[in-house]
């Protein structure tokens, strides 16, 4: 019986020996390293060499293992004859020879089964096969473009435009009034983003429109000049102050938007008519309702409307915009009838005007601003 034992695990070692075989398919070669043999044994057609594929090198190993089963096989049951043969003079010997030839016999099986199962499964593995993966398909880098401000004459697909990062008083005769599109392109590792304001004459004057600092978009008014700011997500200073009366003299009234505000909104937009100033005094206040003989019997705090603006404080970070809307259309509108920046790109210091001159303004679009626009930059 211990015996038969013997020869059940030589089978099952056998069979984890082709099995392993089958794991290596992934491969297309034999490991790089030298044969220790030279020459090895023609069997089913098939040798080993240095340059031997794997599929090969399964197939040969598969072939040699049932080669050298189906040999142990016979040789099992040759020797089984001799001892059935020799058994009349030594009893002992018919039992084993009984035992070899049942053993012979279930190793056949064995081998059998295993090809059976092998080419059940799957006929191809009666030849092992491997198909090399197709190269791999190698995509260029799309190519960066430089950060800044970009004007089309059609859509954004013109990547050999030119960029800009700074203000341009005359886009020339390329480019004024036949600007398509504008994109503004982020410098992402830096953290730079960039704004534009479009203007329909040269000297950033006339019609207006803003561009906020992501995507592309499509130009609504035939531009000639643009200012460029490069955008502030993370504002810092003191705010905007407008003032009554010039040089920045709090006496006369102010109106006050915070860094906060400005920070929170993104882009702090408003009517100037529905803005009051703070500490105006009482006698400067507007006259709404008049007494008998003239005298004022009520007043209302004025509003930042009109030409009551005389001077403008700006606490770092900021843009500010006065810009004129039509009837029936909003300070929210993207396209304006007039914008007047402060500070300019000329403003170095960026601390606003400490005397707005209105007939500058009206001589520029013909129309006193009636909205508010402050962008951090």
């Amino acid at each position: 019986m211990e015996k038969k034992y013997k020869k059940f695990i030589l089978a099952i070692i056998f069979l984890v020996f082709l099995c392993s075989s089958f794991s290596c398919f992934f491969a297309n070669k034999i490991l790089a390293a030298e044969l220790e043999v030279k020459s090895y044994p023609t069997i089913a057609g098939k040798t080993i060499t240095p340059e031997t594929k794997l599929p090969d090198f399964a197939i040969y190993l598969f072939n040699a293992g049932m080669l050298i089963g189906v040999a142990a096989v016979f040789i099992s049951l040759a020797v089984a004859g001799v001892m059935y043969a020799l058994s009349p003079i030594k009893s002992d010997l018919l039992g084993e020879a009984k035992d070899r030839v049942s053993g012979a016999i279930s190793g056949l099986l064995i081998l059998v089964s295993t090809y059976l199962i092998i080419t059940t499964i799957n006929p191809q593995l009666r030849a092992f096969t491997s198909t090399p993966l197709p190269p791999a398909e190698i995509t260029a880098p799309a190519v960066k473009q430089t950060p800044g401000v970009y004007f089309y004459k059609a859509g954004c697909s013109d990547k050999t435009a030119q960029s800009y990062n700074s203000s341009v008083k005359d886009l020339g005769p390329s480019l004024r009034k036949k600007v398509n599109s504008v994109e503004n392109v982020p410098d992402i590792d830096n953290d730079t983003y960039y704004i534009s304001i479009l203007y329909e004459t040269i000297n950033f004057q006339g019609k207006c429109q803003y561009i906020n600092p992501k995507g592309c978009q499509l130009s609504q008014i035939g531009a000639s000049s643009a200012s460029i700011y490069q955008y502030n997500f993370d504002p810092s200073g003191d705010g905007v102050y407008f003032y009554r009366k010039s040089f920045f003299n709090q006496e006369g009234g102010y109106f006050y938007v915070s860094n906060n505000e400005i920070q929170n909104a993104g882009l702090y937009i408003r009517n100037l008519n529905q803005l009051q100033f703070t500490g105006v005094p009482e006698k400067e206040q507007d006259c709404v309702k008049y007494d008998e003989g003239g005298g004022c019997t009520k007043r209302n705090i004025p509003t930042l409307s009109g030409e009551n603006i005389s001077s403008i404080k700006i606490g770092k970070d900021y843009l500010v915009l006065l810009t004129y809307a039509g009837p029936g259309e909003s300070c929210d509108d993207v396209v304006n009838d007039s914008c007047q920046e402060f500070p300019t790109s000329d403003d170095v210091n960026k601390t606003g005007p400490q005397q707005i001159k209105w007939e500058e303004i009206r001589n520029h679009g013909g129309v006193i601003p009636n909205c508010l626009t402050i962008i951090p930059i």
